[in-house]
């Protein structure tokens, strides 16, 4: 496994190359992201809680960019990633744990360690909506597959793959998927223990 997770992170750090312009106020939080996958050497994890089995929806999303290095990566995993979803379900709401995931790849949590950051992907399933949710950490996305609805503070724009996204540290920000699942890689830097939380 831990192979084909360091070829995982050189496919993210190769794709990460080749996007551009980055915007000025991306710039460090891209570098970190960059730099966070490119220095990620695989270590033990204490405990990790049962994996959810997400296979289904990630091969959707990896056929939608079948020949992107990242989805050629995932694709190629020897095990699956420990996919988990981990906000309570609130009361009179729909439980997402069947339509949401997460997996964390580089950071405490994840399988591959790199000095002070978080490194992972959001999987969502077709006709899905992310509801507003915050965190102290400050938030880089890269989208891989699928084009999905985003909202940070006053903005909601489509955001289709090869774009990113920033969140500011406590911004609330949600994303709607439409008739395509969506994955993207997700980077933290600042406060990485701090879990996020519906708005």
């Amino acid at each position: 496994m831990n192979e084909s997770l360091g070829e995982l992170c050189r496919a993210i750090a190769h794709r990460l190359t080749t996007v551009g312009p980055v915007p000025k106020d991306v710039q460090p939080y891209f570098g970190h992201m960059r730099r966070s996958v490119e220095a990620a050497v695989a270590h033990q994890v204490a405990d990790r809680a049962t994996a959810r089995d997400y296979s289904q929806l990630l091969g959707s999303a990896l056929n939608l960019e079948p020949r992107d290095p990242i989805s050629q990566a995932l694709a190629r995993l020897s095990d699956p990633l420990p996919w988990y979803y981990h906000y309570e379900i609130r009361p009179g709401e729909a439980d997402l744990s069947t339509h949401i995931a997460f997996a964390e790849l580089v950071g405490p949590d994840g399988d591959m360690g790199a000095p002070d950051c978080r490194v992972g992907f959001t999987l969502m399933a077709p006709d899905t909506f992310y509801p507003l949710h915050a965190h102290p950490a400050i938030e880089l996305y890269f989208v891989i597959a699928g084009t999905a609805e985003w909202r940070a503070g006053d903005t909601t724009r489509p955001v289709p793959p090869g774009e990113l996204v920033l969140h500011r540290s406590g911004e609330p920000h949600s994303m709607r998927t439409f008739a395509e699942p969506l994955l993207a890689l997700w980077s933290w830097s600042g406060d990485l223990d701090t879990p996020a939380y519906y708005i």
